[in-house]
């Protein structure tokens, strides 16, 4: 969904210059790494009702089944950059033993 304020499309050389920069300071995603909505896809979840599926990610990460990492992307317009969450499967997946099965003090 596009902001308002940022629905008409960047134009001249001082917007050029911000896009430039901007790009400059985001982050390139490594293959492998998904952001939450599609990490839940993969898994056959819809991302509806995120509380308790990031919760569920939360614990996945705990226990060293995924792990987890925030880079910097752009947003739709290209004029903001935010931190938003990407997670990939563990290179060293966990053993049953690492996984509770519940919640732990």
């Amino acid at each position: 969904m596009k902001s308002k304020r940022w629905s008409k499309p960047i134009t001249g050389e001082w917007a050029s210059a911000l896009q430039k920069y901007i790009l400059l300071q985001a982050d390139v995603v490594p293959a492998g790494w998904k952001k939450v909505g599609e990490t839940l896809g993969a898994m056959g979840l819809k991302a509806v009702g995120t509380g308790s599926r990031s919760r569920m990610l939360s614990e996945m990460v705990e226990n060293g089944i995924l792990e987890k990492k925030q880079f910097r992307v752009t947003d739709l317009s290209g004029r903001r950059l935010a931190k938003i969450s990407h997670y990939r499967l563990a290179k060293t997946p966990a053993t049953t033993k690492n996984i509770s099965g519940g919640k732990t003090k």
